[in-house]
């Protein structure tokens, strides 16, 4: 069993971040991770730029780093049942179809904990939060192309990188976007570029309550009334992921399920690096 616990754990390991992820655009700091714990230090602040300088000695000082040891969470799937009459009688093997829903809904969840963690809620210099602005859609106004331009020039305002735009839209603004212009929805799903973004569809994205602008916690589903999730963007540069431990826990052949009981456990992290170029595009109420 000892044999079979490892090849399953490399089930959930092998591929966790599929092609296609927006996971796999963003810096990925594993290799820091010790002991579950990533260890960073915040860099302080760059030195003043003189012009024409004629003053000696020049000014200097020092710089000091601020360390941060930061925990990966800690994601636990709900345990799954293969009794030992399932396994003789079907003609798949069912405990390797049953691991890989586990890794399945472990991505899942880390997609929505690294989504929500790059989402700012709060408007500000680098982290650009935008309402839509198209046409109504009855209580709502319609995520417009020219909502995506206004939050490309937003990036373009702190000199952002072209080549480190990423978008990530939630499944509604898609929509939204295809109602809009057909044509133009088509390429862009076709190219995987929105302007100069590198695109994304996901339904992982955060939800927000639109009559306040607030997020709500992970995994608040949208009720179509006043939650809607919004679509995120962000520079890769900017935002970060880490993987921790993997583990499962087995209880081979329990004689009150006559079976064998399992679940996985995976330590993670995902959140802004400096806490900046990271935005959120918040469907708007229609008056």
């Amino acid at each position: 069993m000892a044999v079979w616990k490892q090849i399953w754990l490399d089930i959930i390991k092998e591929g966790f971040y599929p092609d296609g992820s927006f996971l796999n655009e963003v810096v990925d700091m594993s290799e820091f991770v010790e002991y579950n714990t990533l260890n960073l230090a915040e860099a302080g602040a760059d030195p003043d730029v003189l012009i024409d300088n004629t003053t000696f000695p020049i000014p200097a000082s020092t710089r000091t780093d601020i360390p941060h040891a930061l925990p990966l969470a800690t994601l636990t799937t709900k345990s799954t049942i293969v009794r030992n009459i399932e396994e003789m009688e079907t003609n798949y093997n069912k405990m390797d179809s049953a691991v890989r829903g586990h890794r399945n809904a472990l991505y899942k969840k880390a997609l929505q904990l690294a989504a929500h963690g790059y989402a700012p809620d709060t408007d500000d210099e680098f982290t650009p939060v935008l309402g839509t602005s198209g046409n109504a859609n009855g209580s709502i106004k319609r995520c417009s192309f020219q909502d995506i331009i206004d939050l490309q020039t937003r990036f373009y305002e702190f000199d952002a990188d072209p080549m480190d735009l990423v978008l990530v839209l939630s499944p509604q603004h898609a929509a939204d976007l295809k109602a809009e212009d057909i044509a133009m929805y088509k390429q862009v799903m076709s190219d995987r570029k929105l302007f100069d973004f590198n695109l994304h569809v996901s339904s992982a994205v955060p939800t927000f309550d639109i009559t306040d602008g607030s997020k709500q916690v992970v995994s608040t589903k949208p009720d179509d009334l006043t939650l809607h999730r919004a679509s995120i963007a962000f520079l890769k540069s900017e935002v970060m992921k880490a993987d921790g431990d993997y583990d499962m826990f087995l209880k081979e052949k329990d004689p009150d399920q006559q079976g064998d009981v399992f679940n996985f456990q995976k330590r993670f992290l995902a959140k802004p690096i400096r806490g900046k170029g990271v935005a959120s595009l918040i469907t708007s109420v229609h008056p």
